[in-house]
């Protein structure tokens, strides 16, 4: 059984574009957010990517894309386990902020091998579910997505995810094999 699956990263958030650290707190899409998303639904008009079942985080920046991305015309699944890293007491600080707020306090961060196994549990519901032929759409957040790819070893295939980008993978049984990447809205700015 060969199926094909899209890791999608959210467009551009609010908290993104304000340079602001941004895991479990949640902000709407941007602008650009919103045309990153529409970028990727063309991108997989355009080479004929039907998808037969989406999946993404509870958190409303992943749906919101994942509703872009497929129009509002199939329906899909919040799993908890997909959702961003969890920084702690850094969240919704800036990012230039950091060097200091890490001398100041030991924030409680979630550690890589917790986003790893939480990963692993998210993905593990997906793939429990596919079908031979299938091309699956998750929807979630670079920074866990990333640490997802680590364990499994294909993270050096890629350079990692931008607002608006996927990875696509194969897999057949439970074994996930990196096969492309890109990012069909790289060029895109508010007023395009």
């Amino acid at each position: 059984m060969v199926a094909t699956i899209y890791l999608v990263n959210h467009g551009q958030t609010l908290f993104d574009q304000e340079g602001r650290i941004q895991g479990v707190t949640d902000s709407p899409l941007t602008k650009i957010g919103i045309k990153q998303a529409k970028k990727l639904r063309e991108y997989f008009i355009e080479n004929g990517i039907n998808f037969d079942r989406a999946y993404c985080s509870t958190q409303e920046r992943s749906s919101s894309t994942l509703e872009l991305i497929t129009n509002n015309e199939l329906d899909y699944l919040r799993i908890s386990e997909l959702k961003a890293r969890d920084y702690g007491l850094l969240e919704g600080h800036h990012k230039l902020s950091l060097p200091l707020r890490k001398l100041v306090f030991s924030p409680k961060v979630e550690s890589d091998r917790d986003v790893e196994d939480r990963m692993e549990r998210g993905m593990n519901l997906v793939l429990r579910d596919v079908q031979p032929n299938e091309t699956i759409l998750v929807v979630g957040h670079s920074d866990s997505m990333t640490q997802y790819l680590k364990m499994l070893a294909i993270d050096d295939k890629f350079h990692g995810f931008h607002h608006g980008s996927f990875v696509k993978l194969t897999v057949e049984g439970q074994v996930l094999e990196y096969v492309d990447s890109d990012w069909p809205g790289k060029n895109l700015t508010v007023l395009s």
